[in-house]
């Protein structure tokens, strides 16, 4: 809500910029009037220097001009001729050596302005004087210093005008700046001091404060739900690394149970097939166990767990190796689905990393594509050191009617838990994960490093 003790910015501009019209218009007004007064005087020299060269021409030194108008118009030949008082307004000597010929000066004369031209005929060699009188009252105009008077007056005026838009300019762009550096520096306060932070004093613009107000709010509503975020993110972090430590000891019984089974000499060949199951399902929930545990320390390097008995390492190992066992896997695993891979590998790919994660997450990324899969059909392509895996999506609507009995319906392999298990591991790996679906089609490309490169 706009508030009442503040004008808003649209306001501000429209008034200021009336205001710099208004005063613009004024100026242009006075300049144009001022021109067209300009004009008049010099249409005066043009006609009076008309009058000198037409006159001149006709009467000769000794004539009396007919056209003489007391009052109005004067014409005169030869300085003796000339009145006295037009004498001393051009401050003539013997020598006559100061006069300035074939130039109108304008002079006041009690209530006249009088406009002289000393007109020098050649033909005649003598000066023939031009005088044109005006009243004071319209013509008071003319003087020199009223012009400089105006030209001073306009030029302030003007001054006055761009100082009055520079300064409009400056309230602007100063809250303008005052605002940027203050949410630069929101971007750096923690809650606490984010919740104290007061917004600079200088804005007086209802956008800018309304502006301040919902940044700061939203950025304290991110704070509150990034710490809501991170409490849930370490609670489900301190239950997994709880039940990652829980299930050591069932483990460890299972394992001495299995010891104990594989030394019996009464376990049969066909149960001793069965007992290499058991092992080798043993010793993949162990190594789970132990990279998840791990995974949710958040360590970038594995090999620091000395609390972990099975140390993980990198190492060079073989891609189809590990997809050929995960392929394996997921058939025996969802049997009854009958998934149709369709597997296509260069041989012998080399790369270059932690081999445990790298079938964990091969081996979860195959079985959320098995799991998802309308028709079983998952496409499996390894190209140099990058491993594609393709299946159709499973269609809108279509998981509430699945009525597909899973072997896996005890256990949940979704998009959230599947991909984010996948991206953590990649992240810690710094192989490159990148995730694409359309409405037929769910990819996941895997970039691994390849082993030539160490």
């Amino acid at each position: 809500m706009i508030s009442q003790s503040k004008h808003s910015l649209h306001q501000f501009l429209n008034q200021r910029y009336l205001t710099i019209l208004v005063l613009l218009i004024i100026v242009f007004s006075a300049v144009i009037v001022f021109m067209r007064y300009s004009a008049m005087d010099d249409t005066t020299d043009y006609y009076m220097y008309y009058d000198a060269q037409v006159l001149s021409e006709y009467y000769q030194v000794t004539d009396d001009i007919i056209e003489f108008d007391a009052g109005r118009k004067e014409y005169y030949w030869g300085v003796k001729r000339l009145p006295k008082r037009y004498q001393a307004l051009l401050e003539i000597n013997d020598d006559q050596n100061n006069l300035a010929l074939d130039e109108s000066q304008i002079y006041q004369l009690e209530d006249k302005i009088i406009y002289i031209l000393p007109y020098y005929s050649i033909e005649k060699a003598e000066i023939f004087f031009v005088l044109h009188l005006f009243d004071l009252k319209d013509e008071a105009m003319f003087y020199q210093s009223w012009q400089n008077a105006v030209i001073l007056l306009v030029t302030l005026f003007l001054l006055v005008v761009i100082f009055y838009s520079l300064h409009t300019n400056r309230q602007i762009t100063r809250q303008m700046a005052d605002f940027s550096l203050w949410v630069q520096s929101m971007s750096h306060l923690e809650y606490k001091a984010l919740q104290q932070q007061k917004m600079p004093e200088s804005l007086s613009f209802a956008e800018l404060v309304n502006s301040a107000k919902f940044l700061q709010s939203s950025l304290l509503t991110q704070y509150e739900l990034q710490h809501k975020e991170q409490a849930l993110l370490t609670r489900e972090k301190h239950f997994l690394s709880s039940l990652s430590h829980e299930l050591r000891t069932p483990m460890a019984i299972m394992a001495a149970a299995l010891t104990l089974l594989n030394n019996s000499d009464a376990i049969t060949a066909t149960d001793k097939s069965k007992l290499v199951k058991l092992n080798k399902a043993h010793l993949t929930m162990k190594q789970l166990t132990n990279t998840l545990l791990q995974l949710w320390r958040g360590q970038q390097e594995l090999t620091q767990q000395k609390q972990v008995s099975h140390a993980l390492q990198n190492k060079v190992f073989l891609l189809d190796e590990i997809v050929e066992n995960s392929v394996s896997a997921c058939e025996e695993h969802f049997s009854k689905r009958k998934i149709c891979f369709a597997v296509r590998m260069q041989g012998n790919t080399s790369l270059f990393g932690q081999l445990e994660l790298a079938d964990i997450l091969i081996t979860n990324l195959l079985k959320n594509a098995c799991q998802y899969s309308v028709l079983g059909k998952v496409k499996v392509d390894i190209s140099d050191h990058t491993l594609l895996i393709e299946n159709d999506l499973l269609a809108v609507g279509a998981a509430e009617n699945n009525t597909l009995e899973l072997e896996e319906a005890g256990v949940t392999y979704g998009y959230g838990v599947g991909l984010f298990l996948a991206e953590t591991i990649c992240q810690q790996q710094q192989w490159q994960l990148n995730i694409s679906s359309n409405a037929q089609r769910f990819t996941v490309e895997v970039v691994f490093h390849d082993a030539l490169a160490h």
